[in-house]
């Protein structure tokens, strides 16, 4: 007797984490940072021979700009989506890592080591970060109907999106989200997970 599996969905959504910005070292929050040449390039790397039917982004000029651009080159709709916006670092939001560090190095690392238990002065509560991020996360894979879509964002939202589909909430600062890096995700069917595919690529298979 064999048992048929439900079959997997075949929509697919394609993160991708802005390339490197000018500002170097920083708290990158939501403080605007352009993309420096070099991660224009890197971005456009990523992409480069690929098509996706709709294109999601982060309203961040590191992001949405890149998405305007590719969006205009393919000829595909963008949409920009506040709720993937970077978290929020307060007082620390555009701040060099060394001078934060020098300041205030016990408090910087709390925060690394458990952010949903303690926040920067003035910051976002990290929980409400994530909850914004998942219901972004819920609204595109359950009501958009597009086969493939592509997310330009941010590497905290990248990983509260990864958090969410494997369970894990507690996994920030425990993966490596690169820059311009792709991470593919294959929608769950009828009773069906969603699957992470590939995560940190350069290139993502078919």
């Amino acid at each position: 007797m064999s048992i048929r599996q439900p079959e997997r969905d075949s929509r697919t959504v394609d993160l991708l984490r802005h390339g490197e910005t000018e500002a170097g070292d920083i708290f990158r929050g939501q403080v605007e940072d352009p993309l420096s040449e070099t991660g224009w390039v890197q971005m456009g790397a990523a992409v480069a021979q690929r098509q996706w039917d709709l294109i999601i982004t982060s309203p961040l000029g590191r992001c949405r700009n890149f998405a305007v651009r590719l969006g205009d080159e393919s000829a595909t709709e963008v949409i920009t989506d506040p709720r993937l916006a970077e978290y929020n670092f307060g007082d620390w939001d555009g701040m060099r890592y060394d001078l934060v560090m020098a300041q205030d190095a016990d408090s910087v690392e709390k925060f690394f080591a458990d952010p949903f238990n303690f926040t920067p002065p003035n910051a976002e509560e990290f929980s409400v970060f994530h909850d914004r991020v998942v219901a972004a996360w819920e609204a595109l894979s359950k009501d958009r109907t597009e086969s493939s879509i592509l997310v330009v964002t941010h590497g905290g939202v990248i990983m509260s999106i990864l958090a969410d589909i494997m369970g894990m909430e507690r996994i920030h600062g425990r993966i490596d989200v690169g820059y311009a890096s792709l991470s593919r995700i294959r929608l769950g069917g009828e009773g069906m997970t969603h699957r992470l595919v590939s995560h940190g690529a350069r290139e993502v298979a078919a």
